[in-house]
Formats: structure tokens, C-alpha cells, sequence
């Protein structure tokens, strides 16, 4: 009989609880940064199998892509790429990451093009500034918060770090650069 009034009173008790939980979420508000960090990171987790697909035939084959995206204290956010290059696939052919595979694969992400031509391999104009921040505006920063100069400062306050890591460690290439700059830079 203690049992039995025990385990009533219990789920009484917690039902009491659950329902003051969620009377107070209409208080709570998340801060606009951890909201904007959510969407990245939701856009980049939708959009990373634009990586996947194609690979080796008209870019480089990964075996797989990690990221992160943060806040720094001024305000500056920072997202990082870590790309592993298919090992059994590049150990044995001689091909080594250049500044091309980190601007394809930030391209591929944010606008699923390269940016290249398929056999010259050299950069067209299909990927360009605009096009990034367009596609940035229209997918992520499309909070009703934020107006058009905002958006703005916060494009050009948006950087971007990708590793590109070869079965040889001596030969994987760190590029950087704002998150809509046409041509990254090695670090």
C-alpha cells in the first residue's frame, strides 16, 4: 500500500513540475548569437553531402568533413572546416590539396557548385561573392531581426577556416579567409 501511494504521489509531484516547465518557456528567450549558430550549423549539417557527391570525379574525394562554428568575443564568427581526404584513394595516387579543394568545398556547401571549370579547372565566374552572400542571406540570416546593413556587417565579420587533411600529414594546407571571399588564402 506505501508502494502503490509512493508512486502516485511521485508522477503527481513530476507532472506538477513538467507542467511549470513548460509554462516558462514563454519567458525564456535564446540569445540571438546561439540562435544564429543553430542555423549554420543546421544549413551545413543539411548541406555537407554536396561534398560527397561527385567526389573524385570532379574534386576531391573525403572520406569525411567535420565543423564547428563560434563567436568570438568581438562578435566575429568563425566557422571551421576539417576535411579528412580519402586515405586508400590518395595514399597511392599522387594528388595533394591545393587552394582550389578549400574554396570547392566552401562552395560546394554554401551555393553546391564549384566554382571551377570541369576539365581546365581554373575558377569561373559561377561562384561569386554575391552569389555566397545571397545564398547566406536567403538561407540563415533570413531572421526578421536582423535588417539588410546587419546582415552585412555580419558577412564581412564571418570567417572561414578549412583543413584539408592528406594521408600525409606534410602535404594538408590550412586556407582562411571571410566566408564570402571568391579565393581563400593558405595559412
Amino acid at each position: 500500500m506505501k508502494t502503490k501511494f509512493f508512486i502516485i504521489f511521485f508522477f503527481l509531484f513530476s507532472y506538477s513540475n513538467l507542467k511549470a516547465d513548460i509554462n516558462d518557456l514563454d519567458k525564456n528567450y535564446i540569445p540571438l548569437k546561439d540562435f544564429i549558430i543553430l542555423k549554420y550549423d543546421l544549413f551545413i549539417e543539411r548541406n555537407l553531402i554536396n561534398i560527397f557527391r561527385g567526389g573524385g570525379i570532379t574534386g576531391v574525394k573525403y572520406q569525411n568533413v567535420n565543423y564547428k562554428s563560434k563567436f568570438k568575443k568581438n562578435n566575429d564568427l568563425i566557422i571551421t572546416f576539417e576535411a579528412t581526404m580519402d586515405k586508400v584513394r590518395y595514399k597511392s595516387k599522387k594528388y595533394f590539396p591545393k587552394v582550389k579543394d578549400c574554396n570547392q568545398l566552401r562552395n560546394k556547401i554554401f551555393t553546391n557548385k564549384y566554382g571551377y571549370s570541369l576539365f581546365s579547372q581554373k575558377l569561373n565566374n559561377l561562384v561569386n561573392q554575391d552569389m555566397i552572400s545571397g545564398s547566406i542571406n536567403e538561407k540563415i540570416l533570413n531572421i526578421t531581426n536582423l535588417n539588410d546593413d546587419t546582415k552585412k556587417d555580419m558577412l564581412e565579420k564571418t570567417e572561414v577556416k578549412i583543413s584539408i587533411l592528406h594521408p600525409n600529414n606534410e602535404r594538408s594546407i590550412v586556407c582562411y579567409g571571410n566566408i564570402t571571399d571568391v579565393e581563400l588564402k593558405i595559412m
